[in-house]
């Protein structure tokens, strides 16, 4: 089984093949919140900036905004998680009741 890959009936998790990362299509959930944790954290094992394409995502939950903003307060610089998400996810104001903009280790790239 090939690190980072996950499916099943909402979400469809992929590696990506040009940066150190993983990239999403279709719904996270709290469902998700593990196998997504589980395949940044290998990912951060090998590189220091850590990448999330969601930009083929429909749907964000709180608890995956969570799972996240953990991760990123884990990070010590120069690891850093880069977020990249189109901008009807509404992220940039989602993510303040979480302290993002404060956080060195995390980056909000909306498109």
């Amino acid at each position: 089984m090939m690190r980072g890959y996950f499916a099943d009936e909402l979400l469809l998790m992929m590696p990506l093949f040009d940066a150190s990362g993983v990239r999403l299509w279709g719904e996270v959930t709290g469902a998700h919140c593990g196998p997504l944790a589980l395949a940044l954290t290998d990912v951060a094992a090998r590189t220091d900036e850590i990448v999330l394409d969601l930009t083929d995502v429909q749907f964000v939950s709180n608890s995956i905004l969570e799972i996240l903003t953990l991760l990123a307060r884990r990070f010590t610089p120069p690891r850093s998680l880069v977020v990249k998400a189109g901008a009807d996810l509404r992220l940039r104001e989602r993510t303040i009741a979480y302290g993002w903009e404060q956080l060195a280790t995390v980056r909000l790239e909306e498109t």
